[in-house]
């Protein structure tokens, strides 16, 4: 038979939005459940694959030219790095479960209805109910349908690569955007062969032209290849490299690499949660559908 705790509110999602809305909310008086799926991740994106750990290595690449070995520098880095992200997700929890009336449940969310969540954690199966439920579940990369990328050792998403402990000596990285520009320039700081592809025509076309160009021209100072109107045709898996097809103008071109990091944006991690047993609506991106008050298509959801 299955548990069934009863809460005021829960919250699915120990991210930055969720920890603090938890505080708040139990600080208040409200019996408050948090649940996260994985102890890797409490405290959410920034400290644990975002801004925290790539700020942490952009620091460390900028003495990398006067390092002598620098896959073993590159590799101090990122241990060092893993050991600062290991740490703030211990201060996290510990905060968190330092509130009153917080519990914290390190398990998968489902929701059966508007005021029932189904949590598989491992030691077995438990059912929620709460007055009041507030999705946190932030996004994840988006990996776009390219031949070859499905279960090829050598791609990987921006999260695998701020825990790989080898220097990539070739990398290729599918995306221009901010993600795709930050990795390239630590990267290349770093000492890694670096190319970007990006399908459009322009270069960072969400900022100014004389923006897109500076960074354009600092990337390719510190040797940066960058392809523009580049289409990718597939990313096979050879013996010991990847080789990455692309297409420019008809012309198709052969890269080959050890690593190719996909940074083709992000999209809203919202599959699999049961949102359409609660009657919460998405939108064509998959995002929650939410009026100003960010209260979602049900009554007690937001």
């Amino acid at each position: 038979m299955n548990k069934i705790n009863n809460y005021d509110a829960v919250i699915i999602g120990f991210g930055k939005g969720g920890k603090t809305l938890a505080a708040s909310l139990g600080n208040a008086g409200k019996k408050t459940a948090l649940i996260e799926k994985s102890s890797m991740m409490y405290g959410g994106t920034c400290i644990n694959v975002g801004c925290i750990p790539t700020k942490f290595l952009v620091h460390r690449a900028r003495d990398a030219f006067f390092a002598i070995d620098k896959a073993t520098y590159y590799k101090q880095a990122v241990e060092q790095e893993l050991k600062l992200t290991e740490k703030l997700r211990g201060k996290n929890l510990a905060k968190v479960e330092s509130v009153p009336n917080v519990t914290v449940i390190t398990g998968t969310a489902k929701l059966l209805s508007n005021t029932e969540i189904e949590i598989v954690t491992e030691n077995g199966r438990e059912i929620l109910t709460a007055e009041q439920i507030f999705i946190n579940t932030g996004s994840m990369p988006f990996v776009p349908p390219i031949d070859g990328i499905k279960d090829n050792p050598f791609v990987v998403t921006s999260e695998k690569l701020l825990k790989q402990t080898k220097l990539p000596e070739r990398l290729v990285i599918i995306g221009g955007g901010y993600i795709g520009v930050e990795f390239a320039s630590l990267y290349a700081d770093f000492g890694s062969r670096v190319t970007i592809i990006q399908n459009g025509n322009r270069f960072l076309p969400r900022e100014d032209e004389d923006i897109a160009d500076a960074v354009r021209e600092n990337l390719g100072s510190r040797g940066v290849e960058l392809l523009t109107g580049a289409e990718v045709k597939s990313v096979l898996a050879k013996k010991d490299k990847a080789v990455v097809s692309v297409a420019i103008d008809n012309v198709v071109r052969e890269i080959e690499a050890d690593t190719v990091l996909i940074a083709t944006g992000r999209k809203p991690n919202t599959k699999n949660f049961g949102l359409e047993n609660a009657g919460v609506e998405i939108n064509s991106r998959g995002g929650v559908v939410v009026d100003e008050h960010l209260k979602t298509t049900a009554p007690n959801i937001y």
